[in-house]
């Protein structure tokens, strides 16, 4: 059974933030988020000293990619091994952001319920396999251009804070779903396309609901159900929590207001008592956060690749929270 204390501070921090843009050409297809229970003293040693062992110079911030170079190898094994002050004491949610989109666009339109957007995507069981089918085999049957194009109207269907999206997004989606569901030669793609084109007042309505309120937590933002599992997980461990993040302007007060109502409602008599956004490079514990986020991303877009470390992974999988946006195998 869990101990529960009274209080417990995580910092976090996250890796692959792309705004809103999470599919477009160039950007990474993975995104990753750490948190990390340690005290604010020994998080200042821990820094100090991994910057002593991969030779830091000057007083500057060090990000994930130095400790991922070949030769800081052993440090990057001693950090996620049993002697790290970090042990046992981090966990990671990671995100394939292709997948988000996609699972978020059939839960929205094919879920048949309201969908929040600190809830993580893909969870339901009846819509989870046209997701799967659409991710599995979208490419292959539609090319890379077309396939592309379908995945960037899907992530541009809900989101309606950005001056350069198209004008129409429904009509150019609900367009392109009609297209695609005549030439498509997998049985499985047709019948998602045909369930597709009868849900464009499920997608005209959504649409209508945050073009009222700008102040709704969007749809496809990432960072919000990471922080949300984050929470959820060290939660368990203590009757209040709070956290330390690094400054990102998706993290607005109304957003992590339903982060902490969920969580309330979740865990009665459990409070989320404060959420403090922080300039990285002032607060030792963020930092350490960023070496993790940055360590899960680079294995996982490794695994995408099918080429992880396997003595990393073996490391790092134990801290993957098991409701990652993720279709792969865990890290493990």
């Amino acid at each position: 059974m869990t101990s529960v204390v009274r209080h417990v501070e995580i910092a976090c921090d996250e890796s692959g933030f792309s705004g809103g843009n999470l599919v477009g050409v160039g950007h990474s297809p993975v995104f990753a988020h750490a948190s990390i229970r340690i005290e604010p003293e020994i998080a200042a040693e821990l820094i100090k000293h991994l910057r002593h062992e991969i030779g830091a110079r000057g007083t500057g911030e060090y990000k994930s990619p130095e400790i991922l170079r070949p030769r800081r190898r052993p440090v990057l094994l001693w950090l996620l091994g049993p002697s790290s002050p970090i042990y046992g004491n981090a966990y990671v949610h990671l995100t394939d952001t292709r997948f988000f989109v996609l699972a978020r666009m059939i839960d929205v339109l094919l879920g048949g319920q309201p969908v929040s957007g600190i809830a993580s995507p893909g969870r339901n069981a009846r819509t989870r396999p046209m997701v799967l089918a659409l991710y599995g085999h979208g490419e292959q049957s539609y090319g890379r251009s077309r396939w592309q194009e379908f995945l960037t109207l899907s992530a541009n269907l809900f989101r309606t804070n950005n001056r350069w999206l198209p004008k129409t997004p429904v009509q150019t989606f609900y367009a392109t779903v009609d297209n695609m569901g005549r030439s498509s030669t997998a049985a499985d793609l047709r019948e998602v396309m045909d369930l597709l084109r009868s849900t464009r007042p499920v997608a005209e309505a959504t649409r209508a609901s945050y073009l009222e309120n700008r102040k709704l937590t969007p749809l496809m933002e990432p960072l919000l159900p990471a922080l949300n599992r984050a929470v959820h997980h060290w939660g368990s461990y203590a009757q209040t929590l709070s956290v330390v993040h690094d400054e990102q302007s998706a993290l607005t007060p109304e957003r992590l207001a339903d982060i902490a109502t969920a969580y309330a409602a979740n865990q009665p008599g459990r409070q989320l008592t404060d959420v403090r956004l922080v300039d990285s490079s002032r607060e030792p514990r963020v930092q350490i956060a960023d070496f993790v986020a940055g360590i899960a991303r680079k294995l996982a877009s490794d695994q995408l690749k099918d080429h992880a470390d396997p003595e990393i992974a073996a490391l790092l999988g134990p801290l993957v929270d098991h409701q990652s946006v993720w279709v792969h195998p865990r890290l493990e």
